[in-house]
């Protein structure tokens, strides 16, 4: 049976507009469904959200693609950055959100609505719900990947002889999905214990 749930977050960020650096704070109330009678999983997905906004999305600043050269400088001082591919207003933010949350539950519930409003905003409300275009969103990007990345900044290329392992956030979050959990190996350690030689 499918259930209908409501689930509502706050969360605070920068956003880089109009040449200005700007802390905002964000209500954001979501309208979910359920697609999986495995209450496990729908817990892993609402978790999921969590951990994307809270771990990740927290103090972040959302910069547009148009100021590219600003995002990778904020990166470059250790800013945790967002890029967006239009102007960081309420309502592009809501659209991103609405389609990484979706990405990042893979399935397991959807988001169906998605309310956003801020202070910045004068606490006017922006709403996108699964009949709304996706506009700027439509094409690929990494807000319709099931990872936590949220920014199309390219890395300085490492040398060839270093390889750089990055192992997925969900497995350090704890919220990999019962059927990608991999079974722990029993690991034991055999002391031998043998006697001298006395020849």
């Amino acid at each position: 049976m499918n259930v209908r749930l409501q689930y509502g977050l706050e969360f605070l960020a920068g956003i880089y507009f109009d040449g200005t650096l700007q802390m905002n704070s964000y209500e954001v109330n979501i309208g979910l469904l359920t697609k999986t009678t495995d209450s496990f999983s729908t817990n892993i997905a609402l978790d999921r959200i969590k951990a994307f906004v809270h771990g990740e999305l927290a103090n972040t600043v959302f910069v547009s693609h148009a100021n590219q050269e600003r995002a990778e400088m904020f990166a470059m001082m250790g800013i945790n950055v967002t890029t967006l591919p239009e102007e960081p207003v309420d309502q592009i933010v809501g659209m991103m959100l609405y389609h990484k949350f979706n990405a990042i539950m893979e399935g397991r519930m959807i988001v169906t609505q998605l309310d956003i409003a801020s202070s910045l905003g004068d606490n006017v409300w922006y709403m996108h719900d699964e009949e709304d275009a996706s506009g700027p969103f439509a094409g690929t990007g990494w807000w319709n990947e099931p990872t936590v990345q949220h920014d199309a900044i390219e890395l300085a290329p490492v040398e060839d002889n270093v390889v750089k392992v990055k192992p997925s956030a969900w497995i350090e979050y704890g919220l990999l999905w019962p059927e990608d959990k991999v079974p722990v190996a029993n690991n034991s350690v055999v002391y031998g214990r043998f006697n001298k030689n006395e020849n």
